[in-house]
């Protein structure tokens, strides 16, 4: 049997004038006159009868119905009853085994990816506690799980091969902003392990790649300090996702070709995650009310309305507040606290003057304070006025709460002592609403709010004593953290005693550079119980 094409070319070579090209045309063409198949295939015809068949024969071997018996006890096995038995047993071992791997395979790997994720609201406890305060915070990192989680499984069933192109990058990045950089690395280390585990990820070195970008994206944003500079993680995530790809690259044997594409979807990876950071950062703070450096940077600019009006209408108190803010931002940076929050809270702490800077003597022209023309309890009420007009003022202003903080907490419940005695001069003994006299707090509940309350004392008093020596600063700070201690105005302060002297340690250094060159007069000059009275007026 030949086919077309064979007939042809054995007619070919029966022609008497082989060789000529004319008489092989004339030759072929007289050929196919003559030519008639005698079998022509039909695939789809053949496929259809063969299907007929295969339907047609039974493709069981016995019937074996429910209650049938097999082979009873003490019968002997024949082949068939063999048969059945093992056909029965490989037939519920299927049976068994799709029940059993339905279940397995959904609950297994759920128990081992939550077990590895409960490592990290584990290791939470330790590193970052107060984040479990606040439920926002928590749905926060849930919502970048999530939100990871299901993109990985987004690209494990269209692109398996590329786990660069997860937006590992975008979950450090947030984290890292958000929080801080060893809570962004450790979950973006958990959240890598748990991608690497999936098994259509075993043949790739997702783990690695997971890694790579986490790692570098919380790096490259540890000391983002503008909305601008965005451009920076991008050629650092872009630059070790590359360097990631080359090493495994090396490793495994890849193509230039796949080390470069690799390298350039990490890079994408990098500009996208940047690019998602920028846009949802304002929207994760605005939600969990958690203020970030980027923003407390915004808020220092001087030509921010609320502290342009304060240098405007209340120099005194600007002056006080910058020199404060000093104090604080460097006492904060030794405990490890946050100094960018300590100084932008002491640059709003009392924005509340504004609304009568006359009343406060940091802001008044010797010789003129209206106070004298007041009753106590009309001054008391006066300067604690400037606590609620300062929330008010922050409130409209969209102040963050860590900030707004610092109104109220930097004075507590302390008493105002100066026109508490000058009442007590007047009336002849204990007013009778002693709240009248007491500012309504509450007591400072972090650390930054703890040291503005010691910073805005120690620098209120140094303002009005005179004799300044590096001894006597000394003896002016231990007095005024040793009364706030005893007051108990720091009970609610996560301040350790280590800690106190931390801060101590760093006013010293402080106020002793900007009091160096001070001239030491006699002690009968005055002393430091003469300033306490005037400084609580403040």
């Amino acid at each position: 049997m030949l086919t077309f094409a064979q007939y042809l070319n054995r007619a070919k070579q029966l022609h008497p004038d082989a060789g000529s090209s004319v008489g092989d045309v004339l030759y072929l063409k007289l050929v196919r006159q003559f030519f008639r198949p005698t079998l022509i295939p039909k695939p789809l015809e053949t496929e259809r009868r063969r299907n007929e068949l295969r339907g047609s024969v039974d493709p069981s071997k016995y019937i074996v119905r429910a209650g049938d018996r097999i082979v009873a006890a003490n019968e002997v096995v024949t082949n068939e009853a063999h048969e059945r038995l093992v056909t029965l047993h490989q037939e519920l071992l299927r049976r068994g085994a799709a029940t059993t791997y339905s279940i397995r395979g959904v609950v297994g790997p759920l128990l081992r990816d939550s077990l590895i994720i409960a490592i990290f609201w584990v290791l939470m406890v330790f590193y970052r506690r107060e984040t479990y305060r606040d439920l926002r915070q928590v749905g926060l990192i849930g919502a970048l799980f999530a939100i990871l989680l299901t993109q990985a499984g987004l690209v494990a069933r269209s692109y398996p091969a590329h786990p660069e192109i997860l937006f590992m990058p975008f979950l450090a990045m947030m984290m890292t902003v958000l929080f801080n950089g060893r809570v962004s690395m450790i979950a973006a280390m958990i959240l890598a392990v748990v991608v690497g585990l999936q098994p259509v990820f075993h043949d790739v070195p997702a783990t690695f790649l997971c890694v790579v970008g986490g790692v570098t994206a919380a790096l490259s944003v540890k000391t983002l300090r503008s909305r601008s500079n965005f451009y920076a993680p991008v050629l650092i995530i872009a630059a070790g996702y590359l360097t990631g790809a080359l090493a495994l690259g090396l490793a495994s044997g890849w193509s230039i070709e796949e080390i470069g594409l690799r390298g350039f979807w990490g890079a994408l990876n990098g500009l996208v995650s940047a690019g998602l950071t920028f846009f949802l950062l304002p929207v994760a703070e605005s939600v969990t009310h958690i203020t970030t450096d980027l923003t407390l940077l915004e808020l220092s600019d001087p030509s921010r309305p609320l502290l342009r009006r304060l240098s405007v209408e209340a120099p005194g108190t600007y002056a006080h507040s910058v020199a404060m803010a000093n104090l604080v931002e460097a006492a904060c940076n030794r405990i490890g606290a946050n100094g960018l929050l300590g100084r932008v809270g002491c640059y709003y702490h009392d924005i509340g003057k504004v609304k009568n800077p006359q009343y406060f003597v940091e802001n008044q022209i010797p010789g003129n304070n209206p106070h004298d023309r007041l009753k106590p309890l009309q001054s008391a009420q006066i300067i604690k006025a400037h606590v609620t007009d300062g929330l008010a003022l922050a409130a409209e202003a969209d102040l963050p709460d860590a900030v707004a903080a610092f109104i109220p907490e930097h004075h507590g419940t302390t008493e105002i002592t100066y026109f508490l005695d000058k009442a007590k001069k007047i009336d002849g003994g204990q007013p009778k609403n002693i709240e009248d006299f007491t500012y309504p707090g509450p007591k400072p509940r972090s650390m930054e709010t703890a040291i503005s309350m010691i910073a805005d004392s120690v620098e209120a008093a140094l303002r009005v004593l005179e004799d300044l020596t590096p001894q006597k600063i000394e003896e002016a700070i231990n007095h005024i953290v040793r009364t706030k201690v005893n007051a108990g105005q720091l009970d609610q302060a996560p301040l350790t005693l280590q800690q106190m002297e931390q801060v101590k340690s760093a006013f010293l250094v402080v106020l002793s550079g900007m009091y160096h060159n001070r001239i030491d007069y006699p002690e009968s000059s005055g002393g430091i119980s003469a300033a306490w009275q005037p400084a609580t007026a403040r």
